[in-house]
């Protein structure tokens, strides 16, 4: 038994409509499955940027706080040294009041000048926090991958039928000219 041309198109059609319906699916599967891994990866990313971000608060706090306990250390042995002084020299009164009055104020600008530095440098980690969020949404792939549709593969093959199967019919006779026919019963008597 040999194929005549218009079966052996029908069944290179048929092949070729299979074929690339298979590999629509498998790059459509290649295709999520490697915006999966490129979603997840930046997600990692960003955690590691959280991470980094949280050790230099930690870190920034805890200077701060160093900072502290540094300033009241040197404003007390300050004191203490002014006091020392004042009653080995014998002196009282109003000029060890003001001596003490101006170290208590230095104490008080160096710690204001200390919490502005550690506010500042805390309002850095946030925004640094903020904006890799940010960047860790931005980067997400939220491409849509659709599946290809075996129904539209099938109507696509079947629209190649009906021209394989047109091509080789005589003029009139065609699927075509049949379907422009008047009623259903001129096209059947075709």
């Amino acid at each position: 038994m040999t194929l005549s041309p218009m079966h052996a198109k029908m069944g290179l059609s048929f092949a070729t409509t299979v074929t690339g319906f298979l590999n629509d699916r498998t790059a459509t599967n290649l295709a999520r499955k490697l915006q999966k891994y490129r979603n997840q990866m930046s997600a990692l990313t960003g955690a590691m940027n959280e991470r980094a971000i949280n050790l230099n608060e930690i870190a920034t706090k805890d200077a701060a706080m160093r900072m502290q306990w540094a300033i009241a250390g040197a404003a007390r042995r300050n004191q203490g040294a002014s006091e020392v002084a004042a009653a080995a020299a014998g002196t009282s009164g109003r000029n060890v009041d003001s001596t003490m009055r101006g170290l208590r104020a230095s104490e008080q600008a160096a710690q204001a000048a200390r919490r502005m530095k550690a506010n500042a440098e805390m309002q850095q980690h946030h925004t640094e926090r903020v904006n890799n969020r940010v960047n860790v949404i931005m980067n997400r792939d939220i491409t849509v991958h659709q599946k290809p549709s075996l129904l539209m593969a099938g109507m696509g093959l079947a629209a190649q039928f009906k021209t394989d199967f047109d091509n080789n019919q005589p003029e009139g006779d065609k699927l075509g000219d049949r379907l422009q026919a008047a009623t259903f019963k001129d096209w059947w008597a075709g």
